[in-house]
């Protein structure tokens, strides 16, 4: 396929990406791209300054168990659900808010949104005055902007970087940049560049992701009012919602990029050494062959195989756990506190963010109360 004027390969069905997210002759190093170290790609491409960078997604092996081993702290079982009371409060605040508002509700805007940027951002120490500038950042990452704006975006993401690496180091505290910064300093083998690089990873990776799939599975429980009354009912658990969620609505569309390590035949194709692949992971959780033929409904009456919305193998999402809870904690609650939502207007109308990496509606108009809001 094309992407912004790279011919690339896409992996579109669940076998061949789910054995490619497994296979060793694969490399995440974005040095293994042919055409971007020999200058065919401009290095500000913009596909190209998502991959260019030195963390734990792009790297490979030792590197990548170094790295990822760094941040696994701030992720195990016990702290994850030490979280859950805190979400629990976040969730009852956010629905007073939104109860209080006239008219349609944006819950995208005035409940994802707000949810997700404040769990991460406690998670990782950051104020609430620096909410406006993570989402500008990340919205410009995920857009495919120009050159110019991609140059633009990266000093505006350095300096912001640069800026927290020095206020945690004065003023260091409990949360995971912190916890990095001090790491290093103890002799972790994480260098500056890298720890720049990591945490903008998190910083793209921890909260639009998040706040896009509760927003499609808001999108996708109003459009099956019949599936919706049985989870209300206990005839379904809300994990299962969360499930077919992150299978049917993954809020990951595709991400760039694998690079073949080797010349490597796929389904009768063969990809040469230093070839980018692009993993589309929205398509193979769609896949008639592994999901059968009503792969591209959300159903859940059907007893579904383990889906890749959070990825697979060495690479899967180090988050999982923190979305799932985010979501099963945010769809329930939202779905008792307001049992008269409804669509403000035609799903089929919905504008989509303006992202081929982000699958989410770029605003979700609500009505929370039909009698009320209806007067």
């Amino acid at each position: 396929m094309v992407l912004e004027g790279l011919e690339v390969w896409a992996l579109t069905h669940d076998a061949e990406l789910r054995a490619a997210l497994t296979d060793r002759r694969f490399r995440r190093n974005w040095r293994t791209w042919k055409d971007l170290t020999d200058g065919t790609v401009p290095a500000d491409h913009p596909v190209a300054a998502m991959v260019r960078l030195d963390n734990m997604l792009t790297a490979d092996g030792s590197d990548h168990r170094r790295l990822r081993g760094l941040i696994s702290q701030g992720f195990t079982p016990a702290r994850i659900e030490a979280l859950r009371p805190g979400i629990e409060v976040r969730v009852q605040h956010l629905q007073e808010e939104i109860a209080d508002m006239t008219g349609p509700v944006d819950l995208k805007r005035d409940f994802a949104y707000p949810l997700s940027l404040s769990v991460f951002s406690d998670l990782f120490g950051l104020p609430p005055t620096d909410y406006g500038q993570l989402h500008t950042m990340v919205d410009a990452a995920f857009a495919l902007a120009s050159s110019e704006e991609v140059r633009a975006m990266r000093a505006q993401v350095d300096a912001y970087l640069d800026e927290l690496i020095a206020t945690k180091q004065n003023r260091p505290g409990p949360d995971l940049v912190s916890a990095l910064i001090a790491a290093r300093q103890a002799g972790e083998r994480l260098s500056t560049h890298e720890l720049r690089d990591t945490l903008w990873l998190l910083i793209t990776a921890g909260f639009e992701t998040t706040a896009s799939a509760l927003a499609n599975g808001i999108e996708a429980l109003l459009a099956s009012p019949d599936q919706l009354a049985r989870l209300r009912n206990g005839a379904f658990q809300w994990p299962v919602a969360v499930e077919e969620v992150l299978r049917q609505a993954t809020s990951v569309a595709v991400l760039p990029f694998l690079f073949a390590g080797e010349d490597i035949t796929i389904a009768g194709h063969t990809i040469t050494t230093g070839e980018p692949v692009l993993l589309c992971y929205l398509s193979a959780n769609r896949d008639p062959a592994r999901y059968g033929l009503e792969a591209n409904t959300f159903d859940l009456t059907h007893s579904r195989p383990r889906h890749l919305g959070l990825g697979h193998g060495p690479h899967v999402c180090l988050g999982a756990s923190l979305a799932r809870l985010e979501l099963e904690i945010a769809l329930a609650a939202l779905f008792t506190r307001f049992p008269r939502l409804k669509p403000a207007k035609d799903t089929a109308h919905t504008t989509r963010m303006q992202s081929i990496f982000i699958n989410s509606p770029a605003t979700l108009p609500v009505f929370l109360n039909v009698k009320r809001d209806a007067t």
